[in-house]
């Protein structure tokens, strides 16, 4: 291989786009070696990315399925007869017993 082609291949690895994991490590290679350090800046990626603050997020809310059960448990044998589906951060079933309707709401944040 003659030096202008090794000089060529070297400028081209240089030169290539580098992924999101091996640029985080690069920079964070770069701010240990100069005492800077290694999390300053990584936040804003993080936030960039979605990963951002958890307090600023949603709750966490159950599934339907989980709901349900919890909503079969407090109607005491009544009869399933459908769900109104969830409302807000509640869920919200309906059953049947002698030939009453009972609506039983479950909050979908688990409290």
């Amino acid at each position: 291989m003659s030096r202008v082609t090794a000089l060529a291949l070297a400028a081209l690895i240089a030169a290539a786009p580098l992924s999101t994991a091996q640029a985080e490590a690069r920079v964070t290679g770069d701010l240990l070696g100069s005492g800077v350090p290694a999390m300053v800046g990584l936040g804003q990626e993080r936030d960039r990315r979605g990963g951002g603050d958890r307090d600023r997020e949603a709750p966490r809310l159950m599934s339907e399925a989980q709901a349900q059960a919890i909503a079969q448990r407090r109607a005491g044998g009544a009869r399933f007869v459908g769900s109104l589906g969830l409302r807000g951060t509640t869920y919200v079933f309906r059953f049947e017993r002698d030939g009453q309707i009972i609506d039983i709401a479950v909050d979908a944040r688990g409290g």
